[in-house]
């Protein structure tokens, strides 16, 4: 859960994620943590800090006024969010990615939900949980992981293999939910479907405009 707070020393307001305890999702969360210890970008949301002494355990960042990108784009005023906004929150999310592939991370998550909206159209890509460094050219993720299907890579649906290319994939189908002003991915086809359709060479169509 995600919570608006103010810190007081700086009066500074921040976004508080909290993990409940009587879940069992805990290393992840330090996972989370961790791999935002180590990055810093413009376009990455900042961490701030991290309370880990006891449970509930907390990480502090920055807040971002205007929430996930997902909902910002179906709720928008097109007239104001233009397709030059279009290109340069993709720019900027790229940029991001960029960076991330430089220092060995991947996302494995990337999408308009968890990307986050600031002032003046500022985007930063966010939601670091499922996020790994990589130490060779590929990460393989543990049995029974659970990935999100319409952004996910036929090789890592297939071998739960991921690499720098499995987030250029997600990258596309991000650029695809910008375009299309927050649209879902693979319309009109069910979630079951999608993995043979993508075996037997189906891509999504180019949005219209």
């Amino acid at each position: 859960e995600v919570y608006v707070g103010v810190w007081k020393k700086y009066n500074l307001t921040v976004a508080v994620k909290t993990l409940k305890e009587d879940t069992m999702e805990v290393e992840e969360f330090l996972k989370e943590a961790s791999v935002m210890k180590e990055i810093k970008h413009p376009n990455l949301v900042q961490l701030l800090g991290v309370c880990t002494l006891e449970p509930p355990f907390y990480i502090v960042t920055e807040y971002m006024p205007y929430g996930n990108l997902l909902d910002y784009l179906r709720e928008c005023n097109r007239e104001e969010v233009t397709a030059v906004v279009l290109l340069y929150m993709a720019t900027q999310i790229s940029s991001a990615m960029e960076y991330l592939e430089k220092k060995n991370f991947i996302h494995r998550d990337l999408a308009a939900r968890n990307c986050l909206v600031g002032e003046n159209h500022v985007v930063k890509v966010a939601d670091f949980g499922l996020s790994r460094l990589m130490t060779g050219d590929t990460y393989t993720a543990h049995a029974g992981a659970k990935f999100p299907i319409k952004w996910t890579a036929p090789e890592s649906l297939a071998y739960n293999t991921f690499s720098i290319k499995s987030d250029v994939w997600a990258f596309g189908v991000l650029l695809w939910e910008i375009a299309t002003y927050g649209m879902s991915p693979y319309p009109g086809i069910d979630l079951s479907q999608v993995y043979d359709l993508l075996e037997k060479g189906y891509r999504m169509e180019q949005p219209e405009g």
